[in-house]
């Protein structure tokens, strides 16, 4: 029972939530290294050996197995429930940093990964701009299928925020005279930046916030689009921020690189990137019926007898009993010749394509190809956009940048605002272009490893193997270590 794919799922799914302590804030504090060392293992002997498996013995016959309507006499032994975790693969131990696995293998995120994201890129391929595996200053020659297309350069964004007292968590210490490390963070900066494999950080496309509610506030979507393109009318943001910033994301890449370049923008899958515009077509804002607290949506489409036919989503001023009125679910699907008696307005959960009217509108083409507020305006400039699937920080060459960047700030840490503000651009400065290239190789290893059927574990072995140097004799040393000798 318990190797069944769906109730195995469940279970890695609490176990990963920390639902099952006993204690949560002792948990806490072991999970961030608060504990004594005595004290800690004592506790990590007792969650795994106690806590876990009486947790997870306890979701299974309260809440798991009345929910699958599966009867169980006597319940879940302590041992078996200790053997499941075990077998998954389980241990409980202390953080590390490395790649995000949950959820990384999620259907849902899957389907996304294969289906759109990964065919997207491979269709981009003849025009992008890359470099030669092992010679990162060669630019990789890739016939091209055609001289009307302009090339395309692959721009990363991201996101990261440091802070005032992030510090190296190691140094060297003379007897025991250890340096007092300040409480809290301290102030914070929020850098929102673009990384590319032609030119590197793209310096004049950087945006900057001092984050806090006490500060200039909180980075959103609408300031992402902001720092895209310049666009007013999209966002209701104060004119004092906006006229702080002038030459952005695409200016930038414009004068970069020329007319000949276009920019491939690519952007994680946030819930802010993936915000629509207010006028979106989206069936989630419509009722049932004309009128009501609804969005006004611009106009859609659909084809009939081979034309492609324009529908206003709004009512017209001179319409007898709707007039400006936003028009419903029903009332576009009537005029699509979609709406059949006694269809169902919306369903609580969707059970087939055609249950309720909702559900028939939202497969639409028009609807289903409404892009986000992001992508809209990034392709209103000439440019093109693609969003990364969720979980997946290893497909976006520019989180290696913020490892970098990061490094360089604590290693030149003093506990003040004022020397972050100064450091910020020296460490974003200080990442060399050949190692940003050897980045966005190792991410299109990723690519192809997923594009091979690998799951995330496979696929970071093969990765790895990619990535790391083999010496073939401990006796001889590389030519190019050599070389640095001679330096």
């Amino acid at each position: 029972m318990l190797s069944d794919p769906v109730i195995a799922a469940e279970l890695r799914a609490y176990i990963r939530s920390n639902k099952w302590a006993m204690d949560p804030e002792k948990l806490s504090k072991f999970t961030q290294d608060k504990l004594v060392p005595k004290a800690a293992r004592e506790y990590l002997e007792h969650v795994t050996q106690n806590e876990m498996p009486r947790g997870l013995k306890r979701y299974m016959e309260i809440e798991l197995f009345p929910r699958i309507h599966l009867r169980v006499g006597r319940g879940i032994s302590l041992p078996t429930a200790q053997r499941w975790l075990h077998k998954e693969g389980f241990k409980y131990t202390n953080h590390k940093k490395g790649l995000y696995f949950d959820r990384h293998d999620r259907p849902d995120v899957v389907e996304f990964r294969q289906g759109h994201f990964l065919p997207a890129m491979k269709a981009y391929e003849a025009r992008l701009v890359r470099y030669v595996v092992g010679d990162v200053d060669e630019e990789l020659i890739i016939p091209r299928e055609n001289y009307v297309e302009r090339r395309l350069v692959l721009l990363a964004q991201d996101e990261m925020t440091a802070q005032a007292n992030d510090i190296t968590s190691k140094m060297w210490v003379f007897e025991d005279q250890h340096r007092l490390r300040k409480k809290g963070v301290g102030r914070g900066l929020h850098k929102s930046d673009t990384l590319c494999s032609t030119v590197g950080w793209l310096e004049d496309g950087t945006q900057t916030l001092e984050y806090g509610k006490n500060y200039e506030g909180y980075w959103t979507g609408e300031l992402f689009v902001k720092q895209v393109n310049l666009i007013d009318h999209y966002m209701g943001i104060c004119s004092d921020f906006c006229a702080k910033i002038k030459e952005k994301i695409i200016p930038a890449f414009e004068r970069a690189h020329g007319a000949g370049y276009q920019a491939l923008i690519m952007v994680d899958n946030s819930q802010g990137h993936s915000a629509y515009s207010e006028d979106a077509l989206l069936v989630s804002r419509m009722n049932v019926h004309p009128g009501g607290k609804q969005a006004r949506m611009h106009d859609g489409w659909f084809i009939r007898d081979g034309s492609k036919i324009i529908q206003p989503m709004v009512y017209p001023a001179n319409h007898p009993t709707h007039a400006n009125a936003a028009k419903g679910i029903k009332a576009v699907l009537t005029e699509r010749g979609l709406y059949k008696d006694r269809l169902r307005g919306k369903c609580k959960k969707c059970t087939s394509d055609s249950c309720c009217g909702k559900r028939i509108l939202e497969l639409q083409p028009d609807f289903q190809r409404q892009k986000s507020l992001v992508q809209e305006v990034i392709e209103a400039a000439g440019h093109l956009c693609i969003l990364l699937p969720k979980f997946h920080c290893e497909l976006n060459f520019i989180e290696f940048f913020w490892g970098a960047v990061k490094k360089y700030l604590r290693d030149n840490c003093d506990y003040t605002f004022d020397t972050l503000k100064e450091n910020m651009p020296k460490a974003l400065a200080s990442v060399q272009l050949q190692t940003i290239r050897r980045w966005e190789h190792r991410m299109y290893q990723w690519m192809d490893a997923y594009r091979a059927g690998m799951g995330t574990t496979n696929a970071q072995k093969q990765v790895k193997a990619f990535s790391s140097t083999k010496y073939k004799s401990h006796r001889r040393v590389p030519e190019a270590v050599a070389r640095t000798f001679d330096q």
